[in-house]
């Protein structure tokens, strides 16, 4: 079996808190057992008398050695207890960052499947306007290809913009992974728009605005 380790400060909270209850225990027995002997002491001669009197003095300085203790054990508590309360205090603000960090990771994700949605959409347009574009022959096909093309191209760049505006905020708060994924798939759009215009540059369509 192993036992969880603890660090020097722990061990060193935790002895003091041990020997404080420890010498506390030592001297409760000590006065324990001379106050038995004292009411045990027969009290039938002049000897008998002071023993009894020299016994009752030391059990009143066990009596005040036991107030030490008890003070010692008492500051021991209250030490780990102000550990313990700062150690909460400290939980609770960690756990307030948790959720407002988690909050603000909830929806840079919400935004990244949006624009990854936009993407996919996009996608599929593109193909299918490289696919109109081969089969276009009509001046009236072309004519409608280039209105096609220049809200491809525009809508191309608005999802562009989102991406960045999306990687600057992640990587403002910190998540960067979010913010490389955003920053990827804006590369993939600007890249896809500019086949995009060498695609319809190719068929006469001129260039991309």
């Amino acid at each position: 079996m192993v036992l969880p380790t603890m660090s020097k400060r722990d061990k060193l909270q935790d002895s003091e808190l041990v020997a404080a209850a420890r010498a506390l225990d030592v001297e409760l027995a000590r006065f324990e057992s001379q106050a038995e002997q004292l009411e045990k002491a027969p009290l039938q001669s002049e000897k008998h008398l002071e023993r009894a009197s020299a016994m009752l003095q030391g059990l009143a300085d066990l009596d005040e050695q036991l107030r030490g203790r008890v003070t010692a054990l008492v500051g021991a508590i209250s030490k780990v207890r102000d550990r313990q309360q700062a150690q909460a205090e400290a939980i609770h603000l960690r756990a307030q960052e948790l959720q407002r960090r988690t909050e603000v990771f909830k929806d840079l994700l919400v935004r990244y499947g949006a624009l990854g949605q936009n993407a996919g959409e996009l996608n599929v347009q593109m193909q299918q306007f490289a696919q109109q574009r081969q089969a276009a022959k009509a001046p009236e096909e072309n004519a409608a290809l280039a209105g096609t093309f220049q809200a491809l191209q525009e809508r191309m760049s608005l999802v562009a913009d989102e991406a960045h505006s999306l990687a600057q905020a992640a990587e403002e708060q910190a998540f960067l992974d979010v913010a490389r994924q955003a920053d990827s798939l804006r590369q993939q759009l600007l890249s896809a728009r500019n086949k995009m215009s060498l695609l319809q540059k190719s068929f006469g369509g001129g260039a991309a605005s």
